[in-house]
């Protein structure tokens, strides 16, 4: 079900974020007429607070 980022071909490869320590990288999708980035980033904010609050 889940695929390594650096394996898929919407992901930006070139623009990365890295945290210091290299625990984490933030990876960015490519900017393509097709994907709505925007859309899927709110979409999953809003799950990820939704199962907060009903966590609670």
């Amino acid at each position: 079900m889940y695929q390594r980022l650096l394996n898929r071909e919407d992901v930006d490869k070139e623009h990365v974020i890295e945290l210091q320590g290299g625990n984490a990288k933030m990876f960015f999708l490519k900017k393509d007429s097709k994907t709505d980035a925007l859309k899927k980033v709110e979409i999953m904010l809003l799950d990820s607070y939704e199962n907060r609050l009903y966590k609670a």
